[in-house]
């Protein structure tokens, strides 16, 4: 009788535990800040990801809002893409941004006249503009007032799609 009602106990709670909705990265695009809806720190070259971990497991902490336990800022100059930081997540909940000279370190590999190029994106990058609701079809999922997708090939913007 015990492992029935546990059953049905672990049962309902797998089916009322949901997702959170997660922190997106921001960018900047013609002097508007966007949300960053893939990632494209996920995509980087191994030297660099590794060097980058290791970075991060110094310093990092996750939450459910942010698995990642960073938020990267990014901008758009001139038809290319750029990161200007990293922020972590602290375990007081803060985010505190990598150093500079850290970040530029673990970047070295892309770093052209003191900026970090994002020449290991290539694909697409989708990006949203508004208040981001909440989708009725799934609550987890935020609705944006504009969507746009960047394609990239080696950090410069080839295709703006709508």
């Amino acid at each position: 009788m015990k492992r029935i009602i546990l059953s049905i106990l672990l049962a309902t709670a797998c089916i009322s535990a949901s997702a959170t909705e997660q922190i997106n990265d921001k960018i900047i695009i013609n002097g508007e800040t966007w949300e960053v809806l893939s990632s494209p720190i996920e995509s980087l070259d191994g030297q660099t990801s590794k060097a980058l971990e290791a970075l991060r497991g110094e310093i990092s902490f996750t939450s459910t809002a942010n698995y990642r336990g960073y938020i990267a800022y990014w901008y758009v100059k001139r038809g290319r893409l750029y990161l200007d930081r990293i922020e972590m997540l602290e375990p007081n909940g803060r985010y505190k941004a990598i150093e500079e000279d850290k970040l530029k370190s673990v970047f070295k590999k892309y770093r052209r006249w003191g900026k970090i190029k994002a020449g290991w994106m290539t694909g697409n990058l989708d990006v949203g503009y508004g208040s981001g609701s909440r989708d009725p079809e799934n609550p987890f999922l935020p609705v944006f007032e504009e969507n746009n997708v960047l394609t990239l090939k080696k950090g410069r913007i080839t295709k703006i799609s709508e």
